[in-house]
């Protein structure tokens, strides 16, 4: 793929992807042919700033787990997070967020694939 294209794939995912995942991702899309970059372009991503906010204001409900997908943890949260003095929600503020740019990686990674 020409630099030009790994460049706007980069700068376009920027904001949803760790650092890390920015150099393994442009070392994966040197190998990938032209032909993937609007397969790669359209590929869905979490917000990570959707996954912030959803956890901020609904997380001690597991709204954003549920956003994630992980249903059964949002099931547990919403059940037994309060249980825990609303820490669980806390402390999941930031895993989160963290686990949304997995998320991102491994979607991006798997339209590559």
């Amino acid at each position: 793929m020409t630099d030009d294209k790994i460049a706007a794939i980069i700068a376009h995912f920027g904001s949803n992807l760790t650092d890390s995942d920015k150099l393994a991702l442009r070392s994966q899309l040197m190998a990938a042919s032209d032909a993937k970059y609007s397969l790669v372009m359209s590929t869905p991503v979490k917000s990570t700033t959707t996954t912030l906010i959803l956890s901020i204001f609904l997380g001690g409900l597991g709204i954003d787990r549920f956003y994630l997908g992980d249903t059964g943890l949002g099931v547990c949260k919403l059940l037994f997070g309060w249980l825990t003095l609303y820490i669980w929600p806390f402390i999941d503020i930031f895993v989160t967020y963290k686990r949304a740019k997995e998320i991102n990686m491994k979607n991006i990674l798997a339209t590559l694939g």
